[in-house]
């Protein structure tokens, strides 16, 4: 038997949002995308930032799943909008609970854990860089040290290869 308890303690987010002239709630905390909630329609739309320069189909794709995986959204109503590269979702409806504030609370759980993600990644691409631009003694060797040999490529000269032999 499953015991559920509804009412339960509250939960307060802080987002770095706006609210629409339609009403819908405008979510831009994510570096790559941003959510809209909309109460009219009851959905849930992502579209990617202007200054995105990568596909963002997985960050969105991510968020809508995350939803469907928690019961907000119908998995089966996962689309492409009528926008250019944004994804929506219907949001369920709920007589008990509000669907909208379950709504953006999970697209802040999402954006914690995005956040950190992407922590981690840009430190791995600083220390990729670091690596490359300085090398330590052991990755490096100084000029001259490696002796160079005389010829050079891949092509000697006088050895003419199959399909260029017979070209002028």
């Amino acid at each position: 038997m499953i015991k559920i308890k509804i009412g339960g303690p509250h939960a307060t987010v802080e987002l770095n949002a706006r609210k629409g002239l339609d009403g819908s709630l405008l979510v831009m905390d994510h570096k790559k995308i941003d959510i809209a909630v909309m109460p009219e329609q009851m959905k849930v739309v992502t579209f990617p930032k202007a200054i995105a320069s990568e596909d963002v189909y997985d960050y969105q794709n991510r968020l809508l799943e995350l939803l469907a995986s928690k019961g907000i959204i119908d998995r089966s109503s996962i689309q492409g909008g009528n926008v250019f590269r944004s994804l929506e979702g219907e949001i369920y409806g709920n007589e008990e609970i509000n669907p909208l504030q379950a709504a953006v609370y999970v697209v802040a759980e999402f954006i914690d854990h995005e956040a950190a993600s992407e922590r981690v990644a840009d430190q791995y691409e600083k220390e990729l860089e670091d690596m490359y631009t300085h090398p330590t003694d052991r990755d490096s060797t100084e000029y001259g040290e490696v002796p160079q040999y005389g010829d050079k490529g891949s092509m000697r000269p006088g050895y003419y290869y199959y399909p260029l032999r017979n070209r002028y």
